[in-house]
């Protein structure tokens, strides 16, 4: 897996977490990996971020 790769995936499940955090699915960045079963590789670059994507959000429901 390149890096062109890493980031199409990370892009791709960074949409899914925002939508599962939308619709009430309440679950940490670690839970989501897990869940959605990442590699290492892509977990790396993911974890910021799905680290982001969660503080976005808890600051929009403020």
């Amino acid at each position: 897996m390149d890096m062109k790769d890493i980031k199409e995936t990370s892009q791709f499940l960074v949409t899914e977490y925002k939508d599962s955090l939308i619709n009430g699915f309440v679950e940490t960045p670690s839970q989501f990996m897990i869940r959605m079963n990442v590699e290492p590789k892509v977990e790396h670059y993911l974890r910021p971020l799905l680290n982001q994507a969660e503080q976005e959000f808890k600051t929009s429901k403020k």
